[in-house]
């Protein structure tokens, strides 16, 4: 249930019970009263008759002094009194010993011959009237007051029970109350601010979950639990992202090192040794053009990667014919594979249009042909494909290898750079996308050349296209990267 819902029943409830108690309260006091009164009238009705009898007298009902009524002081008691009436309204005789004359105390008719034949119930008393006849003509009218003695010995009793049942009813509606509010406020709250004040002091509470709430507590705390888990997402991805950056410099300024210290060398020799030749010299000067021109490489790598890397950076697309474009693309590989003595497999199959930035597409693909150039070895084969997801793959990719692309290329297109030599180790599959991180050929117990950012450059490249990019090998086939680019 909902918390304001709850809450507004809550104060319903909490309004409406003591009504409901009282009422019931006062009910069970009434029945009881009723019952009681029942029971004392049948227990006392010996004592009526009597009296009853001795008030049943016409000569009674006459203007008389109290000498006359011998019998009648004889007949009350601490609890029990009654007065006589004449017809009139005159009261003739009172148990208390007052005697009226007729211009005395009077009742008046209507209050008189109220309730005749009716025992009235009081808080303290019961009370009887009736009528005297004499030869069938009303002689007078007798009231008897009976003192309800039992009734009021047992009425602190009853106050008592009273009391400590009101307030017995009011302990535990309060303490359900405290209880109920406590279970759907107080707890959740006490378990928020404790997560809150966790989540503020870095410690970790992936294990601790609340049990499963509708209410709003519960979204709340299900929100916080998902704004905690962000927060820490976004925490990690922020120290990734600069220990990316301290490892980017530091491998930034290692690789810087070698080139600029051959650059200082070369170019005291040059500035101290004026008697070299002069084809020396030239040989000198092509040292140091080539490693300026390496380290504007380098510079012109980073500067992309971070460009790529950026959500603020955007590729300006231009829509292409697929099969057009890819043939061309591909096709400028074909005489650096006869340049080097490799055998360069090309296969171009789609017919779909694709929105791309085609220099930078251009730049991925090279960066792939070329790595694929550095680990393949002399006379070796290395295979160039774009596929889209309706072509059969070609016919000189491995069959386990054929196996494993078609589930990765349903619904788009793969560009495929395929190459033979050692295979990567599983581990390092992932790896190689990163920052600086190259696959370590163990016959040559270093890392391979380049600048340790070309597959990281791809693959952001195939993200900004909306794509992906993978990496599989094997020693059956060798080492495959794979760029996934949607279809239009």
């Amino acid at each position: 249930m909902k918390l304001k819902y709850w809450l507004m029943l809550a104060f319903l409830i909490v309004m409406l019970l003591p009504v409901a108690a009282g009422w019931a309260l006062f009910s069970l006091y009434s029945y009881y009263e009723n019952q009681r009164a029942v029971a004392e009238y049948v227990e006392l009705s010996g004592r009526f008759a009597p009296i009853e009898k001795a008030l049943d007298h016409p000569k009674l009902y006459q203007l008389h002094s109290p000498e006359h009524h011998p019998i009648l002081p004889e007949l009350a008691s601490e609890q029990v009194s009654f007065n006589l009436y004449l017809p009139s309204g005159i009261r003739v005789y009172s148990s208390g010993g007052n005697t009226w004359s007729s211009g005395g105390y009077t009742v008046r008719s209507s209050e008189l011959y109220r309730n005749l034949y009716n025992l009235q119930i009081r808080h303290r008393t019961f009370s009887l009237k009736k009528p005297v006849w004499n030869h069938g003509e009303l002689a007078g009218i007798y009231e008897i007051t009976m003192l309800r003695q039992d009734w009021l010995e047992g009425i602190s009793n009853r106050t008592t029970w009273v009391v400590s049942g009101a307030a017995l009813f009011f302990v535990l509606l309060y303490g359900t109350v405290l209880w109920l509010l406590s279970r759907k406020l107080f707890s959740p709250m006490r378990v928020l601010m404790d997560r809150m004040h966790a989540f503020a002091r870095g410690e970790k509470q992936d294990g601790v979950r609340a049990n499963i709430r509708n209410d709003e507590m519960g979204t709340l705390l299900q929100q916080f639990d998902a704004m905690q888990q962000t927060v820490r997402q976004t925490q990690a991805e922020v120290e990734k992202q600069q220990k990316e950056k301290e490892m980017i410099v530091a491998s930034l300024s290692h690789d810087l090192k070698t080139p600029l210290m051959s650059i200082s060398a070369y170019a005291e020799a040059i500035s101290m040794d004026s008697r070299s030749e002069r084809l020396e010299r030239q040989g000198y000067r092509d040292v140091i053009a080539r490693n300026v021109e390496r380290m504007k490489q380098m510079i012109g790598e980073l500067e992309m990667y971070t460009a790529l890397g950026s959500s603020d950076s955007e590729l300006a697309m231009v829509e292409v014919e697929g099969e057009e474009f890819f043939e061309m693309l591909l096709g400028s590989y074909e005489g650096l594979g006869e340049r080097d003595h490799y055998n360069m497999l090309v296969s171009v199959r789609t017919k779909h249009l694709y929105r791309i930035h085609p220099e930078s597409l251009m730049r991925l693909t090279d960066n792939l042909v070329h790595n694929a150039l550095r680990y393949t070895p002399s006379e070796g084969r290395i295979g160039l494909a774009v596929i889209d997801s309706v072509e059969e793959l070609p016919e000189w990719m491995n069959p386990i290898l054929r196996a494993e692309l078609d589930p990765y290329r349903t619904g788009a297109t793969i560009m495929v750079v395929q190459n033979e030599g050692a295979a990567i180790p599983p581990e390092q599959l992932e790896r190689i996308f990163e920052p600086y991180v190259q696959y370590h050929k163990q016959e040559r117990h270093g890392f391979a050349g380049g600048s340790g950012l070309g597959l990281s450059i791809a693959r952001r490249i195939a993200l900004k296209h909306g794509g992906d990019m993978r990496m599989w090998s094997s020693e059956q086939y060798g080492t495959a990267a794979v760029c996934r680019l949607p279809e239009l």
